[in-house]
């Protein structure tokens, strides 16, 4: 009986063009999985210093709320002076920027904390005032010198933030004025 010269198809092994083509796909893949974990990685680094603002702004308005008790007559511990004509940014951290703990700590220090007191307009509520605490970083750089001319409370009275260079948040808080006025 004759042998036969062609294997069957079960018999056969992978070609170039088949593994090579197993190759490209499976490469493609990782490439998907690498960009969504580095999105990923970008996101949680972006959601933490946007924590660690807010913690700022409201480490900064519970200050301010501190002097206000102070202004009317009851004047708790680490209360502070914020006298000045309303109206007008000022910084909290004139010094240079601050790392997430409040602390000046080159080269971890990365924002900078402002704050404004207005008055109401309405005179319902001649009694309060109305401030705002804002936290400013940058959106490129761990470089804390390029936050040195916005932290200064020259700088702060006319920063506005440009939205290509900085992320910028604000927290508002409601203070009562010392008789009606600041």
């Amino acid at each position: 009986m004759p042998r036969p010269t062609h294997r069957p198809a079960a018999d056969r092994g992978f070609t170039i063009i088949e593994v090579l083509i197993a190759v490209v796909i499976t490469a493609f893949g990782f490439a998907a999985i690498f960009s969504l974990q580095i999105g990923s990685m970008q996101g949680n680094i972006s959601a933490r210093e946007t924590s660690a603002a807010v913690n700022l702004a409201e480490l900064h308005a519970e200050w301010l709320r501190l002097n206000a008790y102070a202004w009317n007559g009851v004047v708790p511990a680490n209360a502070g002076n914020i006298s000045g004509a309303p109206g007008r940014w000022r910084s909290l951290t004139p010094d240079g920027p601050v790392d997430h703990n409040n602390r000046v700590d080159r080269p971890l220090s990365r924002f900078c904390v402002h704050y404004r007191v207005d008055q109401l307009p309405d005179a319902r509520y001649s009694g309060g005032l109305n401030g705002r605490v804002r936290v400013v970083w940058s959106r490129a750089s761990l470089d804390p010198d390029e936050m040195d001319d916005v932290c200064p409370d020259a700088a702060a009275a006319g920063f506005v933030v440009d939205p290509t260079r900085f992320y910028a948040l604000t927290v508002p808080v409601a203070l009562r004025a010392k008789g009606g006025d600041l």
